[in-house]
């Protein structure tokens, strides 16, 4: 940079000129040097267009300049030239240098040039201050040089900073805004201007918003942070997971220090300005020197406040992304732990709290890394800074702190055990949620949603609770904290005027004392956030520890042997010579779970040639689904072993497990598209007319669990995945157990027969299964019993020794399927509701003044009250103590006493003001309005109808009870609170400001303006991105909740990496709305910064200005307002914005309440005692619809007498399940009625209905794993210990569980005479436990503990009471409500199948219940079938085909019956054509 000259030379010339343009000059020709050999092996990256000649011209123009400075200087004789003329020949070498890299770098590199970019400006900064303080002496060719100089570095600095987004070449398109930016354009987020604009004007979708760039990309992430966990040390201690993550985040870690280091000196160096500007006003100086020192002085003051706001811009915008890479690696980790964990049903909850509520808890891990040393070594400078002010008593703060610690000691103690019982209470509900979520329509059918909502709410209620043991410490903490930051700067201040008073100084010095009050906010507030982040620390420890646990919790293990290499001793001596020929050996094969006396599985021994087609038969709990676990590898065995000849194994559970999305995308799940296979595999797997049915085909939407399905359409869907995988091994878990007869017929001739699709294949298929219709399809059949192999052979071999089960085949020929909830349903809702969305659309970018309202009502109008008085307390007594303080430092009196009390009253008042602002906000306002919102949203969403579920996620609805939920319990009431007090601060601050200084009021309406339009632009973007963000981490949590379900059937495809990228896309795109989000409130940040930077500047100008009128006490309290202004400023914006953008979560509970559709009358009590009271059903004329136009059922009347026991049966899809929902009001008829005992149900309320008129066994077992066994047989709480264990027995259940008793407890004996050997405390012990403690259910044991359920309902209440919708009723009189059946037992075998119909002729049909079942399988009626009193109908296309005796229809409207004795004829493949 060349130098101007003066006129006339003197040998007061300064010379910082040229030695600052000297060092930058040299410092650049340094950088460029090794810039220009990086850039020698880069590519070129952008095309050749007229900017490189702009960019040319200019650098030749700068280059010129420059040398005419040099041959300038050069002809000038002085010996004071010569530092001025090596100052020029180093600036016009580096201008050379300027042009080479300006050219070069446009070529080579997708952004502008940060070293060019920087020089440049370093010159204009340079000739910008010299032309500033610029005699007025100094000649018109000096200033027209310094002018030229300026110009032309504006032009350049402009012209280097052009992005080169347009011209890129094509493979570097893909860079982010970002990741093109220039170095200004990052420095004061420009690159966002375009996203926040486009929010201001529009609606912004995610395909709006670029990614978060390479270095925060989640699979770079993931790679990362799984290469540095598998490299930990070991054995793992409590941190070992937060030095993972500082191991792999060195670099990024460590780009903060400097920031941090350069926003200490800055802020810093506020009091020692103020400390200068007082004096310099207080004082008398010569003209000249007061002249050049004021200009001095406003130059200092924009460095300094300027570079305040870019060190504070920069080091938050690293700290954010570091917030990104945690977030990003944790979930990331908990994702990759998921895959290999052991399956289990019960960690779901877990596993999504901590992805939630733990991650979001550490993410600002470092932050507090960072804050603790700086924050320390703040403490450090201003305790310094204030010995040179008060001298011998800058101890004081320090004694202060020491006192003030000793509660965060404490608070930290005790916080881990605090934080971890809230942690573990909000996953327990979280757990609940989930369970209530999946199993919604056999909630309602099971009339339990009152037992249910109760349950969930009084874990809310035990959630707040904990959550109050640990807001109670926060109290006291930021009681002691507060003390610190309000008593400290008066006691301190105090001392010293009582010493200086003392020593015979009467007058307490102004320039001291505003100084003394500045450095104690350095101090105090340093302190203070050193004693937040020790409790902090503690409370993310815990979160680590929870983190760390889950991740090093006890993995899968696969022991399965490769039959290619293993050595097996097996009975047989040919098998070693020949393993090719085998695709399962099991050799002495047991398993044994950890909770059980008895083993599972026990000495397990055979051999399966590949190619074959084994069954595996046995009854209920004989370990049919365990085999095929350890088959799987998901259960290692005991002892023994199991080897395979593929580890990649086709698998069709028996619940089946569908990830939401569309029908061809599941069956086709990887990813290989053969359509003239996958048709072959549609067509075998009978889902032919099922796709015909559904508007959109095969690519049905199928919802969250397949929702949209019949368990048969899903069953079938399953299996059409496995069989399209064409695995050599596939394992088949009761695939057919929701099929009706003839479906089964076709699926089983189509894949199972000699000439089916897998036999053909050559493929090794096991077939779990009660039925044994299909032996003598099979190569050999296993039938397991007591632990152990009781049969196996031949099909003919064993066939004698089983009992037959019949499945219809109905001749349906014509049959419609009508599906309640297809896509026809899903378009007629979204063309109903377009207007409502696009009004949410307009209400999430312009807010909702109504949302205030709902929430404040949530609050409490008292709760608020007492906010409010108190931060308006706070505010008036912390801010008038300022102005104190100027009327002390003016006092010409001796009244130092007054002052004193004054302000140590005034400090007392402050601080119980903030200590009831802090008691008010968490202790009243959070808790109250938590339990308030959750209730409404549980209330809402439990009411809801069937058709709600259909239509929504179960992930979005999750985020509601879980992200929403917890930003109503930490985010909201904080906002809300900072809200309210920075509003009451500021009104003051900008009061005294005004007061000690009317001329700043000129710039109030400016900066009101200003303030006004930045808020206005920023929150319009930054909802949409809270809301856009929230929606993508839906999407993950459903992902993820997916994963865990299906996690078995994932690994059995050998699927674990492809579900890990689909999770990386997810959290990718989840990332980006998260980090464009802090980008913008950086944005936010750094304008409000140098806005309040303006505003310092030019109150230090005025009193330059117009130092004769005012006191050196003004400019301090001025001065020390803006500092505070600054912060509330920042404060107040942040914590509206903060609050508005929290708020959407209120706007989302809000609407989730208010358009939830509600059923009606569920909260009427109207019910008629005593009923029923026998039992009789009249259908008369039903119809039911679930979309206008499309029936359901048509044309329904039938007529069931009391006692009379009704079978429906008919092909999937026919009706029957939409006949038994009709019944219970699950849906509701468009004309005809329904009446029981002669009264329209629909007269009565649904609840009542659901609960006293039927008893329901839903297809899908009802379980919540969370909740005790007892809750699950008794969720009403109505009937004693001996009633619940007496039906236990019935089922033959109370065996099982009393035997393994319960953590270590001796087993319990069983009998008649339970209750005289056995205490009922031991009893209740079992009760009392969670199901998920006790030994694991297979599907059948689950569908006798829903039959336990029934029959215990059907017993007289033990605490009638209890009833809510009959509280008016004295005493109830004796009902006989009516049993529902759903396929109840398909998937039981022939034993227990009998057994469970032999209990419901001795628990109802004998004692007068009426009974109507759905049931495909009608072998098992005829033992107990009495003509007269059953009915046999027959549905077809959502009519009733047939009414009769069993033998009537079975002759008319079977076209086979499958029996053990008809299996010649059964193996033949049906003719597709």
């Amino acid at each position: 940079m060349a130098l101007a000259f003066r006129a006339v030379l003197s040998d007061d010339w300064p010379a910082w000129p040229a030695i600052y343009s000297s060092c930058i000059s040299v410092s650049f020709l340094l950088l460029s040097g090794i810039r220009l050999w990086q850039l020698h092996w880069a590519s070129i990256k952008v095309k050749y267009v007229g900017i490189c000649h702009i960019k040319v011209t200019t650098a030749l123009a700068f280059l010129a300049l420059q040398l005419s400075d040099l041959i300038r200087g050069s002809l000038e004789s002085s010996d004071i030239l010569e530092l001025k003329l090596l100052s020029n020949a180093v600036s016009s070498v580096a201008a050379l240098a300027f042009c080479v890299l300006s050219f070069v770098e446009h070529r080579r590199s997708a952004t502008p040039s940060t070293s060019l970019v920087l020089y440049i400006l370093a010159c204009l900064l340079g000739h910008g201050v010299e032309l500033f303080i610029l005699s007025p002496m100094a000649s018109r060719e000096i200033l027209y040089l310094l002018i030229a100089h300026v110009f032309l570095d504006l032009a350049v600095l402009i012209v280097e900073c052009q992005n080169k987004a347009s011209i890129l070449l094509p493979h570097y398109q893909r860079l982010t805004p970002e990741e093109r930016a220039g170095i200004l354009e990052r420095t004061f987020f420009w690159w966002i201007n375009p996203i926040l604009m486009k929010g201001h004007r529009s609606i912004l979708i995610d395909a709006d918003l670029p990614r978060t760039g390479e270095e925060l990309s989640s699979s770079k992430l993931r790679r990362n942070i799984l290469r540095s966990w598998d490299q930990r040390a070991k054995p793992e201690g409590s941190t070992t997971l937060p030095y993972v993550l500082l191991d792999c985040f060195k670099r990024p870690v460590s780009a903060a220090i400097l920031p941090r280091l350069f926003l200490i000196t800055f802020r810093y160096s506020q009091p020692v300005l103020i400390n200068i500007s007082v004096r310099y006003i207080s004082n008398a100086p010569k003209e000249k020197e007061s002249t050049d020192n004021g200009r001095w002085l406003i130059v200092g003051a924009l460095v300094v406040y300027v570079g305040l706001a870019l060190s504070k811009a920069a080091y938050q915008h690293q700290l954010n992304r570091l917030q990104v890479m945690a977030r990003g690696t944790l979930i990331g980790l908990i994702y990759q732990r998921s895959l290999h964990v052991r399956n289990t049903s019960y960690e779901d909850g877990n596993a999504v709290t901590l992805m939630s509520t733990d991650v979001d808890n550490v993410q600002g891990v470092g932050e507090m890394f960072h804050e603790t040393w700086a924050q320390f070594l703040e403490v450090v400078i201003g305790t310094s800074l204030l010995a040179t002010q008060i001298g011998w008593l800058w101890p004081i703060p320090l004694i202060i702190i020491m006192f003030c610690s000793r509660m965060s000691q404490y608070v930290a103690t005790h916080l881990n055990r605090k934080q971890r019982d809230w942690s573990v209470a909000t996953q327990k509900r979280i757990s609940m949620t989930i369970s209530m979520l999946s199993s919604a329509k056999g909630i309602k059918m099971l009339g339990i949603s009152g037992a249910i909502r109760s349950k969930v709410q009084g874990l809310r209620l035990h959630e707040i609770a904990m959550s109050k043991r640990l807001r109670w410490m926060m109290v006291g903490y930021n009681a002691s904290a507060n003390a610190l930051g309000v008593f400290t700067p008066p006691i301190t201040l105090v001392v010293f005027a009582i010493v200086s008073r003392n020593r015979g100084d009467q007058k307490l010095d102004a320039g001291t004392a505003f100084t003394t009050i500045a450095l104690m906010v350095f101090i105090t507030h340093p302190a203070n956030m050193l004693m937040t982040i020790w409790p902090r620390a503690v409370a993310c420890m815990a979160n680590f520890e929870r983190i760390q646990r889950y991740l090093l919790e006890s993995h899968r293990q696969d022991k399965r042997l490769d039959l290619k290499k293993a050595v097996l001793e097996v009975p047989t001596s040919d098998f070693e010579d020949d393993t090719a020929c085998y695709a399962l050996v099991a050799d002495k094969l047991s398993v044994k779970y950890s909770s059980s006396l008895q083993p599972i599985l026990q000495d397990i021994n055979f051999k399966v040639k590949t190619g074959c087609f084994w069954i595996i038969s046995g009854n209920v709990g004989s370990g049919k689904t365990t085999l095929a676990q350890v088959i799987l590898g998901e259960i290692p065995p005991s002892s023994g072993s199991m080897a395979v000849s593929t580890r990649c194994v086709g698998f069709c559970p028996q619940t089946p497990w569908l990830p939401s999305s569309s029908i061809k995308e599941i069956i086709c799940e990887d990813g290989d598209s053969d359509l003239e296979w996958y048709k072959t595999v549609i067509y075998a797997c009978g889902l032919e007319k099922d796709l015909d049915a559904f508007s959109d085909g095969d690519q049905t939407q199928i919802g969250s669990r397949g929702i949209k399905l019949s368990r048969g359409q899903r069953q079938r869907v399953a299996l059409a995945r496995a069989v399209y995988s064409r695995c050599d091994i596939i394992v088949l878990d009761d695939p057919f157990s929701a099929l009706d007869g003839a479906t089964e017929h076709h699926v089983v001739q189509h894949l199972l027969s000699p000439t089916g699709l897998l036999q053909q294949s050559g493929t090794t298929v096991i077939l779990m299964t009660n039925d044994v219709q299909h032996y003598s399809l099979a190569d050999h059949v296993v039938i397991l019993g007591d632990s152990q192999i009781r049969l196996q052979g031949a099909p003919e071999g064993v066939l004698h020794s089983s009992r037959q089960i019949l499945k219809t085949i109905i001749d349906d020929k014509e049959m419609k399927t009508s599906r309640q909830l297809d896509e026809l349903v899903v378009k007629h809702r979204a063309q109903t509701n377009s207007t409502e969305t696009a009004a949410l659309n307009l209400t999430r970018r312009t807010g909702d003044l109504a949302v205030y309202g709902y929430y404040f009502k949530s609050v409490g109008a008292l709760n608020y009250i007492i906010l409010a008085c108190s931060t308006a307390s706070y505010s008036f007594f912390l801010l008038f103590s300022q102005y104190w303080v100027k009327w002390w430092t003016e006092s010409e009196s001796d009244q130092t006493w007054f002052y004193v009390g004054g302000y140590l009253i005034f400090a007392f008042i402050c601080w119980s003001s903030t200590s009831g602002t802090m008691w008010s906000t968490i202790i009243k306002i959070a808790p109250h309005s938590g339990i308030v919102l959750h209730y409404n949203l549980l209330k809402s969403i439990i009411g809801a109808p069937l058709s709600f579920y259909s239509k929504s996620e179960i992930g979005t609805l999750l985020n509601r009870f879980s992200q929403d939920i917890q930003l109503v319990d930490k985010k909201l009431p904080p906002a809300l609170s900072g809200l309210t007090t920075q509003i009451c601060k500021l009104s003051m601050q900008a009061a005294i400001l005004f007061i000690a200084q009317k001329q700043i009021l000129v710039t109030l309406p400016f900066c009101a303006m200003v303030v006004y339009f930045v808020q206005k632009i920023y929150l319009r973007t930054s909802r949409q991105l809270r809301f856009l963000e929230l929606e993508t981490r839906s999407a993950v949590y459903s992902s993820f909740l997916e994963t865990v379900e299906g996690i078995t059937t994932i690994r059995a495809f050998g699927w674990q990496k492809k579900f890990e990228s689909r999770n990386i896309a997810e959290l990718e795109i989840s990332q980006s709305p998260f980090y464009l989000l802090m980008c913008l409130q950086r944005w936010l940040n750094i304008v409000l910064d140098l806005l309040v930077a303006g505003i310092a500047v030019g109150v230090i100008s005025i009193a330059i200005a117009f130092r004769g009128t005012m006191t050196g006490g003004q400019i301090g309290v001025a001065l020390n307002m803006i500092l505070l202004v600054n912060k509330t400023l920042l404060t107040l914006v942040t914590s509206y914005t903060n609050l508005e953008i929290s708020l959407g979560a209120i706007a989302r509970l809000k609407e989730t309440i208010q358009e939830t559709p509600q059923e009606d009358g569920l909260e009427e009590d109207y019910a008629i005692q005593g009923w029923p009271s026998a039992g009789a059903v009249k259908v008369d004329d039903l119809e039911v619809s679930y979309i206008p136009g499309k029936l359901a059922l048509c044309d329904i009347n039938l007529e069931v007498k009391a006692g009379q026991r009704l079978i429906l049966c008919g092909r999937t899809g026919s009706g029957k399940s939409t006949f038994v929902l009709s019944l219970l009001r699950l849906l509701d008829p468009r004309s005809g009625s329904i009446t029981v005992d002669g009264t329209d149900i629909s007269e009565i309320a649904r609840s009542a209905v659901r609960q006293k008129c039927f008893i329901s066994v839903p297809q899908d077992p009802f379980l919540l794993p969370d909740a005790t066994l007892r809750f699950n047989v008794d969720p009403n709480e109505h009937y004693q210990d001996e009633e619940i264990t007496a039906a236990l027995e019935k089922t033959r259940l109370w065996d099982q569980f009393s035997q393994c008793g319960v953590n270590g407890h001796h087993p319990l004996p069983t009998g008649d005479r339970v209750e005289d050997q056995v205490t009922t405390s031991a009893i209740s012990h079992i009760l009392d436990s969670p199901l998920s403690s006790l030994p694991q259910l297979s599907t059948g044991e689950q569908q006798l503990l829903s039959l336990a359920r029934a029959v215990l309902r059907a017993q007289p209440l033990s605490f009638p009471n209890a009833i809510p919708y009959t509280d008016h009723i004295p005493t109830p009189a004796i009902i006989k409500p009516i049993l529902l059946l759903d396929e109840a037992t398909s998937s039981l075998d022939e034993e227990t199948e009998a057994m469970i119909y032999d209990i419901i002729q001795q628990e109802f049909t004998d004692k007068g219940h009426t009974v109507i079942a759905i049931s495909h399988r009608l072998g098992a009626l005829k033992k107990g079938w009495k003509s007269g009193r059953d009915i046999l109908v027959r549905m077809a296309d959502g009519r009733v085909m047939e009414i009769g005796d069993l033998s009537d229809v079975l002759g008319r409207g079977i076209v086979r019956e499958d029996t053990s004795k008809d299996f010649g004829g059964g193996s033949e493949a049906v003719d597709r054509h």
